[in-house]
């Protein structure tokens, strides 16, 4: 006998029960169908390739001086470039000293759009390098490069966004970056310069994303 008089007999106690767990077992599943639905790409995520600090330019940097005009030479009559090591990780100096370069991306994926965003900073005064017009380099091998990128946006000053970039492989590319290219590079202490960064593509169907 239940409060207030009213008697529950205990058989219909025990069918609602059953009735409730039967139609919280399919609810249960379309939420869970739900959550793990996604819409986007999916899959290792690649990155910075990680490895030794960069410390070419430990107690050096360049004072960057005016821009002297000039920087584009004819096929046939360019000087060699002085590129320097591609680096590790997602932050180092550029080949000649003048510039600290770092860079966070969209996620890294095979066939996928991955924009960069680059931020530089003069190493003589640690202040941000505006109007560099970076372009990016980007390839797997001599023979196998990505399409290149229009030339980076600024916003706000010192931060420049690269890309689309798309991988059309795995593998440990590297990405160059190209720093105020109209200017001549000949003059020792021209804003001109680059600075270059492995970054890896995981294969879609297994590992070799980054932690």
């Amino acid at each position: 006998m239940a409060a207030g008089g009213i008697s529950v007999s205990p058989m219909r106690t025990a069918n609602a029960s059953r009735w409730s767990v039967l139609i919280a077992i399919p609810f249960a599943g379309l939420i869970g169908a739900s959550c793990s639905s996604s819409t986007g790409p999916s899959g290792p995520v690649g990155g910075p390739v990680m490895g030794a600090l960069d410390t070419h330019c430990t107690g050096m940097a360049t004072t960057v001086g005016a821009c002297m005009m000039g920087g584009a030479v004819p096929d046939g009559g360019a000087p060699p470039i002085d590129y320097g090591a591609t680096l590790y990780n997602s932050d180092g100096d550029d080949d000649d000293c003048k510039y600290h370069v770092s860079w966070t991306s969209t996620p890294v994926r095979e066939n996928t759009s991955v924009t960069f965003t680059v931020m530089l900073t003069k190493l003589a005064d640690m202040t941000t390098a505006t109007g560099a017009g970076i372009r990016a380099e980007v390839f797997l091998t001599d023979t196998h490069p990505a399409p290149p990128p229009p030339q980076a946006s600024e916003s706000p000053p010192g931060t420049y966004k690269v890309g689309p970039i798309k991988f059309d492989t795995p593998g440990d590319w590297t990405v160059r970056f190209h720093f105020y290219e109209d200017c001549d590079d000949a003059p020792a202490d021209s804003p001109h310069g680059h600075a270059a960064f492995f970054v890896r593509v995981p294969n879609p169907n297994g590992d070799g994303g980054i932690d």
